[in-house]
């Protein structure tokens, strides 16, 4: 019995599935036609809008590769014109670049234009400026020549004026100035400013170191750590070297406590003085300062 219902089941079910009137009568007898016939009619409008979807789909794909085709022709014009562009530009290019190595030429021949200009220019200034040292020397030049020419002629003027006035007599203070400034020169070579010499008069009353009542009278240059004793004359004979080296040593120790300084230097200074004076000089170690050395 049981396999009876289980058979009748089977069996159900494949007309069922199989036979499309038997279900729809199926259906009908227990309710459902009404629905399936909706669904029928669901699925024709169903059909229908495919159809319609379809019809649109291939209207809308055929405006896609309309679309297409006139998006790649306007590509294509796009790129020609850009090549047409880039020609161009590639043209304007060559020109600006035509155009500045023209220019770079002009400017390399300018500059060495200027270049040629800036060295002659140079060169003249040079020519000028050596002109203008060679003039200077030659002004400097001259100016020395003339005051040394100027100070030659004063001198000998000073000291023609000395001998002329001394005619063998001793002159005085004065005189002895006047030698001294002729000879600055000299005796600043020595180190010896003659504007700071100071005469020194010793008078030996008690004859300590000769004659009672001897003077000894010099022109002296006190410096920090010496003293240098001058004899000045308008003419000095060799006598008159040894009296002088003489006088000095008798009374050195004088001199040395006096200004607190030992006794550095003799230095006789003469307008004329005798070849038998200088070499007495040399001898006894005193300095000469002179113009003139007679040899008679």
């Amino acid at each position: 019995m049981q396999s009876n219902k289980e058979e009748l089941k089977k069996t159900l079910l494949d007309l069922l599935l199989e036979d499309k009137e038997f279900r729809h009568a199926v259906a009908g007898a227990i309710g459902y036609k009404e629905l399936l016939d909706r669904f029928a009619r669901v699925e024709e409008r169903m059909a229908k809008n495919q159809a319609n979807s379809n019809r649109r789909f291939v209207r809308i794909e055929k405006e896609i590769r309309d679309l297409r085709e006139e998006m790649n022709k306007l590509r294509q014009d796009m790129l020609e014109g850009f090549r047409r562009h880039d020609a161009e530009f590639a043209r304007v290019w060559e020109s600006i670049e035509k155009l500045r190595q023209d220019m770079l030429e002009g400017f390399r021949r300018h500059d060495e234009e200027l270049k040629r200009h800036w060295e002659s220019i140079e060169k003249l200034r040079q020519d000028m400026l050596e002109g203008f040292r060679r003039h200077d020397e030659e002004f400097a030049k001259m100016r020395q020549d003339m005051q040394e020419g100027f100070k030659k002629h004063d001198k000998l003027l000073q000291e023609l004026w000395v001998g002329q006035g001394s005619l063998g007599r001793r002159m005085g203070k004065d005189l002895e100035k006047l030698i001294l400034n002729i000879y600055r020169d000299q005796l600043m070579q020595l180190g010896i400013d003659k504007d700071k010499a100071r005469r020194f008069k010793y008078i030996d009353k008690e004859g300590l170191y000769g004659l009672k009542g001897k003077v000894y009278e010099f022109d002296v240059v006190v410096s920090n750590s010496h003293v240098d004793i001058l004899e000045v004359k308008s003419y000095m004979e060799e006598e008159d070297m040894v009296v002088f080296y003489e006088k000095v040593n008798s009374i050195r120790q004088v001199i040395e406590v006096e200004y607190r300084a030992g006794v550095k230097r003799l230095i006789a200074v003469a307008v004329h003085i005798d070849k038998e004076a200088v070499d007495k000089a040399r001898e006894l170690g005193i300095e000469c300062i002179y113009g003139n050395m007679v040899t008679d």
